[in-house]
């Protein structure tokens, strides 16, 4: 307090000797300590010279007026972007390439692709979902035969990860996965009022 004190007389001294007009006649020799305590307390409307409040920024006597600049903040979305072309491998006892076209929106995903293992190919569908960077994915070939559960980490432009394959006559098994997009897209709601989504063939896709 006494601190406080000798700081307010240092600085109403100072005023009133660099801008002798400011304290409109002020005469500090004949106040008492009592009357230059009121006279900064009606001067400042008890606004606190040594108090900021670290919220506002702005000593709490300040004009409800105003105003503290706030630096606008920004947030990135809560999923990674997958939309695009991708090749994946998938890799168990056989070695198996996935030509495929993702569509994304919001963390749904869906597409369509061509799998090839060996001499031979099979149609593909895809449908999954993405939370941050964990994408899920299920691939199930066109007629049924087969389903590949997909659990993979996407970054970039890559994605590596683990499936589980499933057999329409009862069998699983288990292999490792990986692969890279190399024509990125980014896709909004579809504007077609039936609500309907055409997934072309790799290559040609397109929506409706």
């Amino acid at each position: 307090m006494k601190l406080q004190k000798a700081l307010t007389l240092t600085l109403i001294t100072l005023a009133a000797i660099t801008s002798p007009g400011s304290a409109d006649g002020l005469n500090l020799d004949n106040m008492t300590g009592s009357q230059i305590r009121e006279d900064i307390r009606e001067s400042f409307k008890d606004e606190s010279l040594f108090y900021i409040n670290p919220v506002t920024g702005m000593s709490p006597g300040a004009s409800g007026g105003s105003s503290v600049y706030t630096p606008p903040t920004t947030t990135g979305s809560p999923w990674s972007n997958v939309a695009g072309r991708w090749t994946l491998n998938l890799m168990d006892t056989e070695s198996r390439s996935l030509d495929l076209t993702v569509y994304q929106i919001g963390n749904e995903v869906f597409g369509r692709g061509v799998m090839t293992t060996g001499a031979n190919s099979q149609e593909m569908t895809a449908a999954g979902s993405i939370e941050g960077t964990a994408l899920t994915l299920r691939l199930v070939s066109v007629g049924g035969d087969n389903m590949y559960r997909l659990r993979t980490a996407a970054g970039g432009d890559s994605i590596f990860g683990t499936y589980t394959a499933f057999s329409s006559y009862g069998v699983t098994w288990n292999g490792n996965c990986n692969g890279n997009r190399f024509y990125p897209s980014s896709l909004a709601s579809p504007a077609d009022s039936a609500g309907t989504v055409r997934v072309g063939a790799s290559g040609g896709n397109a929506m409706a």
